[in-house]
């Protein structure tokens, strides 16, 4: 789907939150195609709704009508904004509504309107849950208690607040429950109730009742997580335990006995029954019956239970481990949930198109047929980077695991029993940066205890030691706190976290060449910031490094590094660099991704309120060379940007003009050309008249060079590339 630029209809600012409320339909920054992948395992809330259960995850939400069926999944691009949401409801009228990171979701599909929550600082925040009052909706943030009309103007903020009796200000609202004329919530600062006929009122602190951990010690702590009326009591829970309120003469807090209770995952009401989910020696979940929690049976369920729903025929119960729902003889397993996680590290794409992707807290994981097939490795916390070697084959980083080789279903693990990788420790081996050029892999090893920090294999003798060698202290790479490295030739980069970059000279072998390594930092080179986290090298050997503060590029003609100014919608924290076939490079940051054409120097920006990209925090960008194709992983899933000039060649011989017909209805359609690599473009009509002359990567839009749009007919192009050779072709331009 194709997103375009949609106006901006409402602006309401609020005093305290200041959250700007913006209903908007689709988002785009450009003519970009988005494709996203996200997982449905990282569970926040279920709902029945009808005959249906809403699942609603960090992944989107997904309806599920039959539970032997897969569901259907909306993510942002169907209509949510946002892949990262927490709650679901159906209002009086049918209406349903969703919150997530920075929305609250008018849903209704592709006809979905989202109203945007932004702070003082104009970010967006996280919403956490929502109830429905009626024309209003009450709705738990970040940032404290909103109410919203649904009424007014379409919808918009009527009023916010952030100070509940005296509880700590501005604390974060998890759960709501009105009843009668109450309303209370459960907040990381205690509970609170007030009288909520008279809203304005709520803006005094003295309008509200506090109850925290100072005065009730029973509580053993001030976050409340839920809260529900049952069997006309109030029971609210925290993470330690669940309590039942006694209003009597004086106020106390009961502790319903839950034994070996660890951790309270949630607290809810469903038909007439107060049901609870947590977790002790092997998770459970149960239901309140006479300040008594009972038990019910676990019997298929794997892992410990977060939340769950039911209809009163069938129930539903989520874990880590996956989605359950229960039988006449036990729990079985829902499989279509997608990937094993949204925090998706990095990714590669092999010949064959099939994606293998990390995750930083889950697995390591390859899509075949639709399905995502976890390998079997050890990566104690996630991997980290990935990459892809000239046979074909994918590495894996870990982050306490090691080195991981995987070409299909084989695996083989790496670390300092059969390897030069030396980690932090003998049992901890955390790899930051991968690369493969020729017959060699460098993998980066972060606080490598015998500070030999980078290690490089022979790919062709990988299971004997004498494949195996390292470079350190003694080569001149002085500094252990390895971030990231790349090679270009023969030069190996080299990222540290506090001290700069290192540039080796590896030579053509380095096995036997005498490598030495230069630092370079902000105080010898120029360097923004010597607190780095990526660099690249360019398809020409130009290098890139990305930092804390910003993004520097060598000079090779003046030895020093040039600032690359970066736009300041994105800040200044690179997380990540990738160059596509033509020298255009793609900077991921924690606010959102950027593109930088080769060609023009010009800028573009994508986050999650201009365009489909998945998420605003990028953690790596990844480009499939077989294709053109461009991938993104985010926090919230990984999103596949197709290429629009087809399969790339790096032959000039063999370029083709895409789409042919160019057919011209918009102001926005171009013309491109598959071509890999740089090169200059003339375009002439029948008659041997030059038309246009750019350079390849500066897609055509059907005019000359005087800005004129061409007439209906058939153009020669030509395109020469830097060597000199010359490729040519025919192109059929139709204007509607």
């Amino acid at each position: 789907m194709v997103y375009s630029k949609d106006t901006v209809s409402k602006v309401v600012a609020l005093c305290l939150i200041a959250a700007l409320v913006i209903p908007v339909r689709a988002f785009g920054a450009s003519d970009l195609t988005w494709i996203n992948f996200t997982s449905m395992r990282n569970i926040r809330q279920m709902r029945f709704i009808n005959d249906t259960v809403f699942i609603v995850s960090s992944g989107g939400v997904l309806a599920v009508g039959q539970h032997d069926e897969q569901g259907r999944k909306y993510v942002n691009l169907d209509g949510l904004g946002t892949n990262d949401v927490s709650d679901i409801i159906q209002d009086q009228s049918g209406q349903k509504w969703i919150t997530g990171f920075g929305r609250l979701i008018r849903f209704g599909g592709d006809d979905s309107r989202q109203f945007l929550f932004f702070d003082l600082d104009d970010k967006l925040f996280p919403l956490n849950c929502v109830v429905d009052d009626g024309d209003n909706l009450w709705v738990g943030t970040d940032l404290g208690l909103a109410l919203f009309s649904k009424i007014i103007d379409g919808g918009q903020i009527q009023d916010s607040y952030q100070l509940f009796a005296d509880l700590n200000p501005a604390p974060e609202v998890y759960d709501i429950m009105l009843g009668g004329d109450s309303i209370w919530i459960a907040t990381s600062s205690g509970l609170a109730v007030a009288d909520r006929t008279d809203p304005l009122l709520l803006k005094s602190p003295a309008s509200w009742t506090g109850y925290s951990r100072g005065e009730y010690s029973e509580l053993e702590t001030d976050t409340i997580i839920n809260v529900a009326s049952f069997n006309s009591d109030v029971y609210v829970a925290t993470r330690r335990g669940v309590f039942r309120m006694d209003r009597g003469a004086t106020t106390s807090f009961y502790e319903l006995p839950i034994y070996g209770v660890k951790t309270i995952n949630q607290m809810k009401t469903e038909n007439d029954s107060l049901f609870v989910y947590w977790l002790d020696t092997a998770g459970a979940y149960g239901v309140v019956d006479a300040d008594t929690l009972v038990r019910l049976s676990m019997e298929g369920i794997t892992g410990t239970p977060g939340t769950g729903a039911g209809d009163g025929d069938m129930r539903w119960v989520a874990t880590p481990d996956g989605v359950f729902y229960s039988t006449a003889t036990g729990y079985v397993e829902y499989p279509h949930l997608g990937m094993p996680g949204n925090d998706v590290s990095d990714l590669v794409i092999d010949s064959d198109g099939v994606i293998s992707a990390g995750f930083r807290k889950d697995a390591l994981a390859r899509l075949e047929g639709g399905t995502w097939i976890e390998y079997e490795a050890d990566l104690w916390a996630g991997t980290t980077d990935l990459a892809l070697d000239p046979f074909g084959r994918a590495w894996a980083g870990s982050r306490g695991g090691s080195l991981w080789l995987f070409d299909g279903d084989t695996l083989a693990h790496y670390n300092d029993t059969n390897s030069s990788l030396i980690g932090i420790d003998r049992w901890y081996g955390y790899v930051l940066g991968l690369v493969a050029q020729g017959n060699y892999l460098y993998v980066g090893s972060y606080l490598a205890a015998n500070d030999y920090p980078v290690a490089i294999a022979d790919l062709n003798n990988l299971n004997d030691l004498s494949g195996w060698d390292s470079i350190g202290v003694e080569n001149g790479l002085t500094d252990d706190v390895v971030v990231d490295v790349d090679v270009h030739g023969s030069q190996l980069a080299v990222a540290t976290e506090q001290q700069g970059i290192f540039v080796c000279d590896i030579g053509n072998d380095p096995f036997t060449s005498n490598i030495t390594c230069q630092q370079l930092t902000r105080e010898n080179s120029l360097l923004i910031s010597n607190n780095t986290r990526r660099l690249k090298y360019s398809p020409n050997g130009d290098l890139y490094v990305g930092t804390t503060n910003g993004l520097s590029w060598y000079d090779r003609g003046i030895d020093f590094f040039r600032d690359v100014d970066l736009p300041p919608e994105v800040g200044a924290g690179v997380t990540s660099l990738e160059f596509d076939g033509r020298g255009n490079l793609w900077v991921g940051t924690s606010e959102g991704l950027v593109w930088i054409e080769a060609s023009s120097g010009e800028r573009h920006v994508y986050n999650t309120l201009n365009s489909g990209i998945a998420g605003d925090v990028i953690n790596s960008v990844t480009f499939d060379s077989f294709t053109g194709d461009v991938y993104i992983s985010t926090t919230s899933g990984f999103s596949l940007i197709p290429s629009r000039m087809g399969m790339p060649t790096d032959d000039v011989e063999l370029v083709v003009a895409f789409p042919n017909p160019f057919v011209i209805d918009d102001s926005n359609d171009r013309l491109d050309f598959n071509f890999g690599r740089e090169g200059d473009v003339r375009i002439f009509n029948v008659a041997g008249e030059l038309v246009r002359q750019t350079v390849v990567g500066d897609a055509w839009d059907g005019k000359n060079d005087k800005g004129e749009g061409v007439s209906s007919g058939v153009y020669i192009f030509i395109i020469t590339d830097r060597e000199g050779r010359v490729g040519k072709g025919k192109i059929l331009l139709v204007r509607q």
